[in-house]
């Protein structure tokens, strides 16, 4: 999807876009780290930059426009992304594992893939975005703003709903599968991962419930994965 603003060579986000892109091209087999960054430009303004796998750890990006920038498979395990513009930005692969996105903005960013364990991505944007494959657990997606659905507090886990271009992604616990796989094994007294016997019996009316509120909240917004489908198909056609 093309996210390209129309920049021009005084402006800070175009000069760091090129310098980045130039200290790629003449150090092809190092990796982009945070301390290099800090080099070769201002941080702050990093719309458009080349960043992939780039190794950001901790990194202190809060309030960074990051607006279409390529993060495709960079660490940013723990960063500070708070206030972030990831407007339209590729993190296919990233890892965000620990990092604090929360009111970043991630609308219609590429997050195919992502590894989100235990993100804040409290009062975030994630309107539009592609979250098909993405890593949720331990998320907090409190305020959020991305039609899904999070319960917590169960035995069998925090429960994630998740819209996708290729329909509603959901994850229970450490379990990935279809909505009716997950009906058809709670109505079953085997072939539980990890539960058996008694501890099917307590974890299967959280479940049925969860399941109940999942048909609601997904009749609730009938069209949001399918118009997913077409944003995200458009794009790739305008690329």
């Amino acid at each position: 999807m093309s996210t390209q603003r129309d920049w021009k060579p005084g402006d800070r986000a175009y000069i760091n876009a090129e310098s980045i892109a130039a200290w790629r091209r003449g150090n092809p087999d190092k990796q982009l780290t945070l301390d290099l960054l800090l080099e070769i430009c201002d941080e702050t303004y990093l719309t458009d930059a080349d960043l992939r796998d780039a190794n950001l750890r901790d990194a202190n990006l809060s309030g960074a426009y990051l607006t279409g920038a390529n993060l495709t498979s960079a660490y940013l395990t723990g960063a500070d992304l708070t206030y972030a513009d990831l407007w339209g930005a590729d993190l296919r692969d990233a890892d965000l594992s620990d990092a604090n996105l929360s009111y970043a903005d991630l609308w219609d960013a590429d997050l195919r893939g992502a590894d989100l364990r235990d993100a804040n991505l409290s009062d975030a944007n994630l309107s539009g975005a592609d979250l098909t494959g993405a890593n949720l657990t331990g998320a907090n997606l409190a305020g959020a703003d991305w039609n899904g659905l999070q319960i917590t507090g169960l035995p069998s886990g925090q429960i994630v709903l998740t819209p996708t271009p290729d329909g509603w992604m959901l994850r229970v616990g450490c379990w990935v599968g279809a909505i009716d796989r997950l009906r058809a094994t709670i109505a079953q007294d085997h072939g539980w991962p990890e539960a058996e016997g008694d501890e099917i019996t307590r974890r299967r009316p959280g479940l049925e419930a969860a399941l109940a509120l999942i048909d609601a909240h997904i009749e609730l917004h009938p069209n949001v994965a399918n118009e997913l489908k077409t944003k995200w198909e458009r794009g790739k056609s305008d690329e």
